[in-house]
């Protein structure tokens, strides 16, 4: 600590003693004082009391939670009264404290306040300080960090608690509505996640689409592998070819939530650019738990049961008279129809109310110079579809060595398994998934098993599709088991006064198995009517293989005359990443054995990958004029074997700078003013640069191949993005206020693109960079603490985002991307128009049909969130709303209901819309605006008279939470949120038979021992 830094700190305490004599009466403890002014006085400490009979003395550490350092001068007083004293240089204290239980308050410039109980039989105790926000530490490059009062970008974080108030099934659920400028979706409400996140809007048409994940300095896989089920579905027949309709899942829900210290989202190519091509969709850095330096052993326990149940329901049209049934569902239906006896098909298929569980357990602490953490979890959520839901197990070891004052070893090792079972929901072209088939069933036919456990045959669909059989007798399984693990080994090869030299090695592996086993017994009723073939088994399995290995070398100089500090980074990292399929299809079950050997017609299909980066890095990060103004820049240097000419070096810049000014006003503590600007690619995807061959042809009954039709650019290289990012960041009112704007525009050139080719080139397309899309958005992040005091505390954050994108060059004609074609609304890229925009046919001027122009788009007006935590005393109060304005979806469920007349409001607007799609397809493009209550928790911690009375027991607290709980909308679908296409960058927003959505409560206890 500075002098000048000693002295403000003396003054503030000066204040308190003067303030707290004042007020002897008050038994509350002051607070700290505002924001230091420069003093001219000389320090003053506070002096404890001479200590009376009836007190004992302890003695005790406070460290920076981040660093483990000692924090020197940092106020210990006991709550209640104005006794306390100042931490020593090493951050150490004694105090004389009252017999029995004692509350004591720590306060620290640039950290946060903490009380602390302190048992009746304890006579020491360490206490770790977070940073304030201006203080917290933000990674800013591959190896070196700044506190958040220098940073030049905008950067999100988000705590462990933050992350953890509700129980969420994966990491990136519980993202949603806390990172401004990234849009976190649902593909559907299938068990075991399923998401997608869009980092200020979509930045590629053909390329890769999800941000990158670095877990503890390690690159790992977030790859969706269909599962095969449209083997069964048909949906990759028409005019979809593509498996993205298995509602597959993203990997990144294997992480266990409750490890997370912390995540920081790097949302744009001006913070992210140091990952070069893998960064234009962001760049997610997750940080697990570690020991702290100091602290002995803390275990702690957590149990939660809850339930999902079902969130909303479609219903469906009600039939008053036999007349009205066999006009709707024809003469059969006079076998059927009773007046007035109805069957809720939707809640019978979704009416599992099995409860859910989770056990946490961790322990975490240091012994000597090794660090420790160690934590295991048990997962069961009940899905609300029979045979659904999502299991999981996960251990994680993370240990640090000090070796030496200047050599340490850091490792980290997580082992996960989980079990998602999927069901059958979206998309399929053979009528066999549960809402492509109640559509065309009326509510008054019975599906129900009958007494000897049958299920009965639907009459209205030739296939006898029964969903509720499909659920009790198919089985959709995905079975992963992972292992994730890093060291990293440091040397502070040289230190002095002035300078400091850091040198760290780091290897990383992420490697899992991922088996789908999907079996639809010969009983289905649809299993010989889809393909003639009783029964159907698939097995598949994806081994994916991610290494990583990083030399990075960090020089700090920091001269006594305090003119500059500046950090110099350097470092090299290659990166392999592996992936090999294999999908083995069997159908017509002998016997209905479920193994694929047991089958008449076998077939199988396997899919190889392998990518290969290496790269170098550069970064100087500079503090200059008493540390007001900050200078970064860095370039990467990068080869990737997904480039045609695999030598070539793609360079990936960047430059920031940011001036702050404090004390600028008694109200504003600190302002800081930011400009940044870099550059990010997105690699072509494996694969784009080979022609496949198709090995399923014959010649005169000899094999032989033949080419995919597609060629590859002899340059085929990355795709490119430049983002320029300038915001205003502002701490009032001594902390109560936080406030940060940020605005950007992204420009992506050399875009992934497809063209025809002349067919003497032996090929008929022709992958090749070219065209710009621009993309421009604001965000905004407001935190308020309106009240703080000895009984109540209330934290208020606010987030805003919006984006806009357009096409400003495309070098080939418009074209689409997705969708079911413009009868149903589609989505296109053309030139001067928005790159999520949807068409669809619409009447001419005259009257007739059909032009084809925009009828919507998915991108959202804006996207806001409210989270609030209110505490009193033990209790805490948090929830957490989540607004979308506007964004269109093509509701094609609604469409299929009213196709088969079968609508809940068919006779007031379903015939009226149907004969309106003749000519527009408009009518089936809702607004998906909605605010939906994310989170609620309310916690009590049981006071520690209770607590005591359980030998080793240091903190209880009870829990009640929800998640999902109420949506507001008036989107007609089941929910807003939905992908029938799952992880595509531009045609999501496709509503076509989805899983479901529900709400969950659980209950909670937490044990600290």
């Amino acid at each position: 600590m500075t002098l000048k830094q000693a002295l403000i700190s003396g003054c503030a305490l000066a204040l308190l003693s003067v303030e707290a004599r004042a007020q002897e009466q008050d038994a509350a403890a002051p607070q700290p004082a505002a924001a230091p002014q420069p003093a001219e006085a000389p320090a003053a400490t506070v002096v404890p009391a001479p200590a009376p009979a009836n007190t004992r003395k302890i003695t005790g550490k406070v460290l920076d939670a981040l660093t483990n350092d000692g924090l020197p001068l940092t106020r210990v007083i006991i709550k209640g009264t104005t006794k306390g004293v100042e931490t020593e240089l090493d951050g150490s204290f004694t105090l004389d404290i009252p017999k029995g239980p004692v509350t004591l308050l720590f306060s620290s410039q640039d950290h946060k306040d903490r009380e602390v109980v302190v048992g009746a039989n304890r006579d020491s105790v360490t206490v770790a300080l977070d940073a304030t926000f201006v203080e917290e530490m933000v990674v800013v490059g591959r190896a070196s960090e700044l506190a958040r009062k220098h940073v030049a970008n905008s950067v999100v974080s988000v705590n462990t608690e933050e992350l953890n108030r509700a129980p969420a099934s994966t990491v990136d659920q519980a993202l949603q509505g806390k990172v401004a400028g990234a849009n976190i979706q649902s593909n559907s409400g299938a068990p075991g996640g399923g998401m997608q996140i869009k980092m200020r809007g979509v930045s590629t048409i053909n390329g890769s689409n999800q941000p990158l994940y670095v877990v503890d300095g390690v690159i790992i896989s977030d790859v969706a592998i269909a599962s095969g089920i449209f083997e069964v579905t048909g949906s990759v027949s028409g005019s979809n070819p593509s498996p993205t309709q298995d509602n597959q899942v993203n990997r990144i829900a294997d992480i266990n939530p409750n490890d997370i210290e912390s995540i920081e989202v790097l949302k744009g190519a001006s913070a992210a650019a140091i990952y070069g091509s893998k960064a234009t969709n962001g760049v997610v850095i997750i940080t697990t738990k570690k020991g702290k330096a100091g602290a002995g052993p803390q275990v702690a326990v957590t149990q939660r049961v809850g339930m999902y149940s079902l969130a909303n329901k479609l219903g469906s049209r009600r039939i008053e008279t036999m007349e009205e049934a066999q006009e709707v569902f024809g003469t059969k239906a006079a076998d059927y129809f009773q007046s007035g006896r109805i069957y809720d098909h939707e809640e019978q298929l979704a009416a599992n109310r099995t409860p859910s569980y989770e056990t946490l357990a961790s322990v975490s602490g240091a012994a000597g110079d090794t660090r420790y953490f160690a934590s295991a979890m048990v997962k069961d959520d009940a899905g609300i579809i029979t045979n659904t839901g999502y299991e999981k197990q996960s251990f994680r070891l993370n240990l640090g060595q000090r070796f030496s004052e200047n050599f340490e070893v850091n490792t980290t090792t997580s082992f996960i398994h989980s079990l998602g079972q999927r069901g059958l929901t979206n998309n399929d072209n053979n009528s066999v998934s549960y809402h492509m088939v109640l559509p065309s069933t009326p509510n008054f036919v019975d599906l129900q098993a009958t007494r000897d456990g049958s299920f009965p045959a639907n009459p209205f669909l030739t296939n006898g599709s029964n969903p509720l059989q499909t659920a009790a007798l198919m089985k959709n399984d995905e079975d992963v088991w992972r292992l994730m693990g890093s060291a990293d080994a440091v040397w502070n090869a040289y230190k002095s006064d002035t300078q400091n030299l850091k040198l760290r090695a780091t290897v990383g592996v992420d490697r899992f198995q991922q088996k789908n086993t999907l079996v639809f017994p010969n009983e289905l009723h649809f299993e010989p009517a889809d393909d003639q073939l009783p029964g159907t088994s698939l097995f598949a399995t994806s081994e994916v293989l991610n290494l990583n290995t990083s030399v990075n070398a960090v020089h700090s100089y920091r001269p006594a005359s305090g003119v500059l500090s500046a950090n110099t980074s350097v470092g090299f990292q290659f990166e392999q990443r592996s992936l090999d399929s294999l999908y083995v299809t069997a159908r017509d079950l002998t016997a209905g054995q479920p193994n694929v050997d047991s089958a008449t017609q076998v077939g199988v299909r396997q899919n190889r990958q392998i990518v290969r980066d290496r790269s170098v890095f550069l970064q100087e990060e500079m503090l200059l004029l008493d540390e007001r103004l900050t200078l970064v820049g860095s370039v990467l240097g990068e080869q990737s074997s997904n480039n045609s000419n695999i030598n070539q070096v793609f360079f990936y810049p960047k430059i920031a700078t940011a001036y702050r000014l404090p004390n600028l006003h008694p109200a504003i503590n600190e302002l800081k003013v930011r400009l940044a600007y870099g550059e990010t690619g997105n690699q072509p995807v494996y694969g784009m640069k080979f022609n496949s061959w198709l090995a399923s042809n014959n010649i005169g009954g000899n094999s032989g191949i033949i080419g995919s039709g597609i060629a590859a650019s002899p340059d085929l290289r990355p795709e490119r993005q430049g983002e320029i990012e300038a915001g205003v960041d502002a701490l009032l009112l001594n902390g109560s206020a936080v406030v940060e704007l940020n605005v950007y525009q992204r420009t992506i050139n050399d875009m992934l693109l497809l063209r025809a080719v002349a067919p003497s080139t032996g090929y008929t397309t022709e992958i090749f960079n070219g065209g710009e899309m621009v993309n421009r958005g604001v965000e905004a992040m407001l935190q308020l603490t309106p009240v703080k005091n000895n009984d109540w505390e209330w934290v208020s954050n606010t987030t805003f985002a919006l984006n806009r994108s357009v096409i400003t060059n495309m070098p080939v004609p418009a074209f689409n991307v997705g969708g079911f074609g413009t009868s149903l609304g589609a989505f296109r890229i053309e030139e001067g128009a928005s790159a999520t925009q949807i068409v669809g046919r619409v009447p001419k001027a005259d009257g007739t049909c059909c032009d084809v122009k925009k009828i919507g788009d998915a991108e959202p007006d804006f996207r806001m969130a409210f989270a609030n935590t209110v505490k009193y005393r033990d209790f805490s109060l948090s929830f957490l709303l989540d607004w979308q304005q506007g964004s269109d979806v093509i509701n094609l469920t609604r469409f299929l209901y009213d196709a088969s007349k079968n609508t809940r409001d068919y006779e007031q607007n379903g015939a009226q819309r149907q004969k309106d799609w003749a000519t527009n397809a408009a009518v089936y493009v809702e607004d998906a605006s909605f605010l939906k209550i994310r989170e609620v928790s309310l916690s009590y911690n049981l006071p520690e008279s209770y607590v005591t009375r359980v030998p080793g027991l240091r903190s209880a607290r009870l829990t009640v939470s929800g998640r999902n709980l109420f949506t507001f909308t008036n989107y007609s679908g089941l929910d807003p949120e939905v992908s029938n296409f799952g992880n595509q960058a531009i045609a999501r927003n496709i509503d076509v038979a989805p899983f479901p959505p529900s709400r969950s409560f659980w209950t909670s206890i937490d044990l600290g021992f």
